[in-house]
């Protein structure tokens, strides 16, 4: 069986290349040898050479020039000296102008010769190895970026045509929803109960239509930056009690509570506050669609070693199965069989509140115990934030 030739030995002295043939021809690679040192260049060339072994004093080119020739034109391949000639100087213009791998003196040790050889070896290939990842690394970074660059112009496309698509809608939806106002009102004359309830299911239906418009605008414009935080210092507790005091009215008919528990150091921080209400609105709602008995409670926290305020929004409602926790704040989810489902909805509530948070320099996050309840949580820093870092 031929072995790949990965040695190449030059030296001057034949009887040198014929001991060092017989000496290595158990070895696992091959190797080849010459006199000559520009026929070792070519050799180099032909062979896959991974160590060059040179002699020091020949008659044509010294063994450090020669390395140093090597290394020009084959900057990879790993150099050993052999010399019978030791002195600091040889082994300093070596190091420094060879830069190789090894230096051996002659007559040299033979268990010492065979391991700088087998290492200088290894030692290519771990570098070709690397280099070989690298390589491929900076290929799969180039395609990557290409794909990215045509996602991203896919999604601008995508949120172009939504954008669109949500505007002219409106116009419609407006005119139907007046169409419907107006035969309910009696214009077109009266109405029987039957008629009145499939008008009713109508307008119910172009109502919820309108809102999953106006979140699909929402969403696409704070995702695109191109909704502007007014930013002003206020208390946060003046927004939650906002929305609680609008949510009352619904709740004594089902006989849930919507209590809140103040922390009493909270300071003044920087936030849009109808984007804020925003916020309170989606996550309260969302807490009291899926909670029948006990209630909701907001509970605020601040944290002043971490400089921000912690809002929880807890419920006792049916909680959340583990393997639905990725889903949530994602665009069009909602949890559960739609088969089963018994409350609606666009599924765009939670992820324009994750927007809204983010833009708020937060964080926002959910715990929850399936069949107990769950608590969503998030963070607003205590930092005066201007429109330009927003």
């Amino acid at each position: 069986m031929n072995k790949e030739i990965n040695v190449l030995f030059l030296d001057d002295e034949e009887n040198i290349l014929f001991a060092l043939s017989r000496l290595l021809m158990e070895e696992s690679y091959g190797i080849i040898k010459t006199t000559d040192p520009d026929e070792a260049m070519a050799l180099i060339e032909k062979h896959p050479i991974k160590v060059v072994v040179s002699d020091q004093r020949m008659p044509k080119i010294s063994g450090i020039d020669f390395l140093k020739n090597v290394k020009q034109k084959y900057p990879d391949k790993m150099r050993i000296l052999l010399s019978g000639y030791v002195d600091f100087v040889t082994a300093e213009e070596a190091i420094n102008f060879g830069e190789v791998y090894r230096f051996l003196i002659k007559p040299w040790k033979t268990p010492y010769l065979k391991a700088s050889i087998q290492h200088a070896i290894e030692q290519y290939d771990l570098v070709g190895s690397h280099r070989a990842l690298y390589d491929a690394s900076l290929k799969k970074t180039a395609e990557l970026e290409e794909l990215n660059k045509k996602l991203q112009g896919m999604y601008e496309i995508q949120r172009s045509f939504t954008s669109t698509v949500s505007h002219e809608l409106r116009t419609p939806l407006a005119s139907i929803k007046m169409a419907i106002d107006l035969v309910m009102g009696g214009t077109a004359g009266g109405l029987n109960e039957q008629q009145i309830k499939f008008l009713m299911k109508a307008k119910d239906n172009v109502d919820r239509l309108n809102r999953l418009i106006n979140d699909i605008l929402d969403l696409t414009k704070l995702e695109a930056g191109r909704m502007p935080l007014k930013l002003q210092m206020a208390n946060i507790h003046d927004v939650i009690m906002e929305v609680v005091e609008i949510q009352g009215a619904v709740l004594k008919e089902r006989g849930i509570y919507l209590k809140t528990e103040f922390a009493e150091n909270v300071p003044l921080v920087s936030f849009d506050k109808d984007r804020m209400i925003q916020v309170f609105s989606n996550l309260i709602t969302n807490a009291l669609k899926f909670t029948d008995k006990g209630g909701v409670t907001i509970v605020t926290v601040f944290e002043e070693d971490k400089s921000r305020i912690k809002v929880a929004v807890r419920d006792t409602g049916v909680g959340i199965q583990p393997e639905d926790l990725s889903k949530l704040f994602q665009k069009f989810q909602q949890l559960g069989d739609a088969s089963e489902r018994k409350t609606g909805g666009t599924g765009l509530g939670l992820a324009i509140c994750k927007e809204i948070v983010i833009r708020h320099g937060g964080e926002i996050w959910i715990e929850s115990v399936y069949g107990e309840g769950s608590s969503f949580n998030f963070t607003i820093p205590v930092v005066k934030k201007t429109e330009e870092n927003v």
